[in-house]
């Protein structure tokens, strides 16, 4: 399966690169074995030595890549199991194709489900959000038909605003109509994603 970085990933890489990665202090003290493994623990690129080339080059401290990279292997062997796959995907985070290829297949296969979840999840908490704010311009239309049918029957209008006032009165009960149906409908898309979301959750043997 080829996989591109997305924008976001990108993104993120470029305001991480932005940033000072380690001290002074840290640089002169390195472990770089075990700072490559934490780097690969979190799934970064082993190119995330850059970072830390950047940071202690004005501290006159050079990385020693073969420790890092023999250190983030090691971590990336932590980062790309199946379980921390289906994590990653839940929470949404972006997969960088760090995992070699011997480990890749079974994090994707967590990654996959867990992403579908996420997705399933926030597409619910929209269609939840539409179908609230919608149901908050029904109330107001509902109150200000009130008024407009009080007004009408009272009386003390003239022919021609009351005129004016039944056409406005069709124009927001149809607007009425037409909130009622977009509020079943977004419920009911969200309970029937809802549905899928507890298969799918029951289903995985991840954790």
């Amino acid at each position: 399966m080829i996989r591109l970085k997305s924008a976001l990933g990108i993104l993120t890489a470029l305001l991480v690169s932005g940033c000072a990665t380690m001290d002074k202090s840290e640089c002169r003290e390195a472990d770089w074995h075990m700072i490559g493994l934490e780097d690969g623990a979190r799934g970064y690129p082993v190119t995330y030595i850059g970072n830390h080339r950047k940071a202690c080059a004005e501290h006159g401290v050079k990385p020693d890549l073969r420790q890092y990279q023999l250190g983030h292997e090691s971590g990336l062997a932590r980062f790309c199991t199946p379980n921390n796959g289906f994590k990653q995907g839940r929470a949404g985070h972006e997969y960088q194709d760090v995992c070699p290829a011997g480990l890749e297949g079974r994090f994707l296969a967590g990654y996959d489900t867990g992403r579908e979840l996420h997705r399933l999840n926030s597409e619910i908490e929209q269609w939840l959000a539409d179908a609230r704010t919608h149901k908050a311009e029904l109330t107001e239309l509902e109150q200000n038909m009130q008024n407009v049918e009080m007004m009408v029957v009272s009386g003390v209008i003239s022919q021609s605003d009351r005129k004016a006032l039944l056409e406005r009165f069709k124009k927001m009960q149809a607007r009425r109509t037409t909130l009622e149906v977009y509020i079943k409908d977004l419920e009911l898309g969200a309970a029937r994603m809802q549905g899928e979301y507890d298969v799918l959750n029951s289903s995985h043997s991840y954790y």
